[in-house]
């Protein structure tokens, strides 16, 4: 301990000779303090269920349900599970937040591609079968901002039709003011 605070002490005056002469302030050393941590005692874990064990219990009211498995499915990113188990749902268990997350799920889904047709058509019926909810705003909000996107895609798209005929037309003026410059 008495040797750190001795390198302590000559980094501290070689530092202050080399900043013009200041004088360096000395620190004592901090008090140490003892702590006493306890540590648990380790529980053995065994490597085998034991037989004593009664099975698990494979009955309807322990195995989730449709929605909870399209959830789990939607919530874990499995959006082809999920679509799935969402469309298999019965039309009385289905409700905003399920056209909501069957919508989100076919935009989502990469495998094989996003289907924005399904995903429009889910929005689309929870904004008019569910006007008063909390997800209408959002749902509404997806669907305009795809619209506007395909609107400035096709606008895109026209440009660049616009641009190229633009450009052929320009190279064939230019090679027209070339042979009437090549004539006497």
């Amino acid at each position: 301990m008495r040797l750190k605070c001795s390198a302590i002490l000559a980094t501290a005056f070689i530092l202050a000779a080399c900043h013009g002469g200041t004088r360096p302030v000395v620190v004592s050393a901090p008090a140490i303090i003892p702590v006493v941590v306890p540590v648990a005692t380790p529980v053995p874990v065994p490597f085998e269920i034991p037989d004593s064990l009664p099975p698990m219990p494979s009955t309807p009211a322990t195995l989730p349900s449709l929605l909870e498995q399209a959830e789990l499915a939607f919530t874990l990113g499995n959006y082809p599970e999920a679509i799935q188990t969402y469309e298999a749902l019965p039309s009385g268990e289905q409700n905003d937040q399920v056209l909501f997350h069957l919508g989100v799920a076919y935009v989502l889904n990469d495998k094989p591609t996003a289907d924005w047709v399904r995903a429009k058509a889910n929005l689309e019926r929870l904004v008019d079968e569910y006007p008063d909810s909390s997800l209408t705003p959002t749902a509404a909000l997806i669907l305009s901002l795809r619209s506007r996107a395909v609107q400035l895609a096709r606008d895109t798209k026209a440009r660049n039709e616009a641009i190229q005929q633009l450009s052929t037309e320009l190279e064939r003026l230019k090679r027209i003011d070339a042979d009437r410059r090549k004539r006497p």
